[in-house]
């Protein structure tokens, strides 16, 4: 039997899926939403889930955490950033990524807890944000930065505001048999040597202050696992989810 994966398109995970998916395993690259409703439909065994997506599943569903590859931001990344229009004086509309599900609820919780705004978020296809900036005061962004905009790294502020690492992914599957060597497989995905841990350095810190810093997690961890059960019951308080879901692991021995 062939395995089916489903893991979400763009720049921002392709770290986790560079290698050459293995013959038996079929790897369906599609939004981050649909990754979700394929894996509640059955139509793939695995699937890259956001906390958001693994918090709304239905109670009644058994969904386990394979201890594979995952990512989280801690502290500054310059991974995902929240860039500015010049000369803004309020934030009232933010551009975020058509695609994107979880990562616009987490920019609009963040934006609650530290500066008490709610703009409006404006889903849309981000190419460049030096365009977004023409119909926005804000655009939500991974796939290019302009140093000549002022601009928030949102895991630097996530960890910032909540004192956890901004997880944005992992790997889950329905309570059912499966191989094995499931987590090998997966890790087998990632570009080759990537790191557990991926130490990230401000290369140009704005004199006098210090050099920015931070990590990003490529392997889930204790760390991860302590960070999802927070970040579901955040999403609880918030009514984003209608429970607070268990963080269950897979193992060979438990189907």
């Amino acid at each position: 039997m062939r395995l089916r994966i489903a893991a979400p398109e763009g720049p921002l995970y392709a770290p986790l899926l560079s290698s050459p998916a293995p013959r038996e395993v079929v790897l369906i690259r599609t939004s981050e939403h649909h990754c979700a409703q394929l894996l509640a439909t059955s139509q793939v065994e695995v699937a890259f889930l956001s906390p958001l997506a693994y918090g709304q599943a239905s109670q009644t569903t058994e969904y386990r955490i394979i201890p594979a590859s995952a990512l989280a931001l801690e502290g500054y990344t310059e991974r995902v950033w929240l860039a500015f229009r010049p000369g803004l004086r309020t934030l009232r509309r933010c551009i975020v990524p058509a695609e994107a599900h979880f990562l616009p609820q987490a920019l609009r919780l963040l934006l609650l807890e530290l500066y008490d705004l709610e703009p409006e978020l404006l889903p849309r296809a981000v190419t460049q944000e030096v365009d977004a900036l023409h119909d926005a005061d804000a655009v939500l962004s991974w796939n290019e930065t302009h140093t000549d905009f002022p601009r928030l790294d949102v895991g630097e502020e996530w960890y910032t505001a909540f004192e956890y690492p901004l997880l944005l992914g992992f790997w889950v599957c329905r309570g059912e048999e499966l191989p094995s060597t499931l987590p090998h497989l997966l890790l087998s995905l990632a570009r080759s040597a990537l790191p557990a841990i991926e130490s990230v350095r401000e290369a140009s810190p704005i004199p006098p202050l210090p050099p920015r810093h931070g990590r990003i997690h490529w392997r889930w961890n204790q760390i991860l696992a302590d960070a999802l059960q927070q970040t579901l019951t955040l999403l609880y308080y918030h009514g984003l989810v209608p429970h607070i879901r268990e963080v269950t692991l897979w193992d060979a021995s438990s189907p």
